[in-house]
């Protein structure tokens, strides 16, 4: 019997299901996954579009987000440079459209790291939507249906990769909507390294990641997201934290000119941890809009937050952290800070922490402050002999290091001058900007 029509509403027409079909083809895909698009599809038609009154949307307009027409086709660019193998791990390039160009170091391979495109695996279908399916939200729906490029990294049970696996997800000119599923087994031991690049005027990026993490796991979770200027995007991320299992999320978040990132766990298993270290640079016109989760369901569980954000030009930030804690999940321990600074009159930082908490057996608090650099700091500086336009930048540096330590130290060294350089430019002297 033939499927019946899909449509998309009026609202959003981003894509229909004569593209959903063609890019299906061009990835080559089994039939459940194209089905499974297609029920997204039907989702997006009974989804209303963000609301802009609730407090997630208040900030940014859900419209920048979206193409302005239909997308019609998925086309890749030119040859893509890959970064070097990192010793004992792996590198993956991912561009629209193609199969990834994956290489995985004898170490990693040793160790039973696998790498694998998602359109490879007889149940791909199965592993969508363990963490993040249609229903979460709009753009979440638009992925599921409308993915671009798709891959899954597995770690066995038992199994420590000794290096981290680096991940590079080119943007395309237009839409662009990857998807990445990361598996770790019992006391398993992965770093992920997820990085976006690419994009540039009129491109849309709307990206997922999926990762569960099985009892007595270990990930570190690295999201550096330096797209080009120009570019909309929206990047979710969840993962599921098991039984005294640990994830660290390391964000690095400066690129794009208008960025929404949803970014969060779900404690499941008693004993589970999950930290967020994370830092925003924004300058010029850029808007960016975070959110961060840790959902606690079971008992026993800890989190901490450290979110900082500077900004400069007419940038804006805004930034809202939730801690849930359920009924069920007495004995928790949770933290949340987030510090926003100021380094022009023309920028604007918005923060919103939040609690929600159904038990009474916790250790809880958040904290948020938003202010310029403190004078006295820099006055400290400049009687030690350090001229005051150095002075600043140590302290934005010092502002941000405490996420960029946590980077593995081979791909934190070129990240280190792309930092330098921004914060150059931010606290650039009227002098300075005029010879520039």
């Amino acid at each position: 019997m033939a499927e019946a029509a899909v449509t998309m509403p009026a609202a959003s027409p981003v894509f229909d299901e004569a593209f959903l079909r063609s890019l299906s083809a061009q990835l080559g895909e089994r039939e459940p996954l194209l089905s499974q698009r297609l029920d997204a599809l039907r989702l997006l038609a009974q989804l209303p579009p963000p609301d802009r009154s609730s407090h997630l949307w208040r900030y940014t307009n859900p419209a920048r987000l979206l193409p302005p027409q239909p997308v019609q086709a998925i086309t890749g660019s030119g040859p893509i440079e890959g970064p070097e193998l990192p010793e004992g791990g792996a590198v993956v390039v991912v561009a629209s459209g193609r199969p990834p160009r994956v290489t995985i170091s004898d170490a990693a391979a040793a160790a039973g790291l696998e790498i694998v495109p998602l359109t490879a695996e007889a149940d791909a279908a199965e592993r969508f939507g363990r963490k993040v399916d249609g229903t979460h939200g709009v753009f979440e729906a638009l992925n599921a249906a409308g993915w671009t490029s798709g891959l899954l990294v597995r770690v066995p049970k038992d199994a420590v990769v000794p290096g981290p696996v680096h991940i590079v997800t080119m943007a395309g000119p237009g839409w662009s909507a990857p998807r990445l599923v990361v598996e770790a087994g019992i006391n398993a031991a992965l770093t992920v390294v997820d990085d976006h690049k690419g994009g540039g005027e009129g491109a849309y990026v709307s990206a997922v990641t999926e990762t569960s993490l099985d009892p007595g796991a270990n990930i570190r979770h690295v999201i550096l997201q330096q797209l080009d200027a120009g570019t909309a995007a929206h990047l979710t991320a969840r993962t599921g934290v098991g039984r005294d299992a640990s994830l660290t999320t390391v964000l690095a978040s400066f690129g794009g000119s208008v960025v929404k990132m949803d970014l969060g766990a779900i404690l499941e298993g008693s004993g589970a941890s999950s930290e967020i270290v994370g830092f925003v640079l924004g300058e010029a016109r850029q808007h960016m809009d975070h959110h961060t989760v840790h959902e606690h369901v079971a008992p026993h569980t800890r989190s901490n937050i450290d979110f900082k954000v500077a900004l400069t030009g007419r940038a804006r930030s805004a930034y809202t952290g939730n801690i849930r804690i359920a009924k069920d999940a007495p004995g928790t321990e949770a933290y949340q800070e987030n510090r926003n600074l100021l380094l022009s009159g023309t920028c604007r930082a918005d923060t919103i922490p939040e609690l929600e908490i159904m038990t009474d057996d916790v250790s809880c608090s958040h904290g948020a402050t938003v202010s310029p650099l403190d004078p006295e700091q820099v006055f400290y500086l400049e009687s030690r002999g350090i001229p005051q336009a150095r002075a600043k930048r140590l302290i934005v540096r010092g502002f941000v290091d405490p996420a960029l330590s946590r980077i593995p130290a081979g791909l934190r060294e070129p990240l280190e001058a792309i930092i330098a350089d921004r914060i150059g430019r931010f606290l650039m002297t009227d002098e300075e900007a005029a010879k520039s």
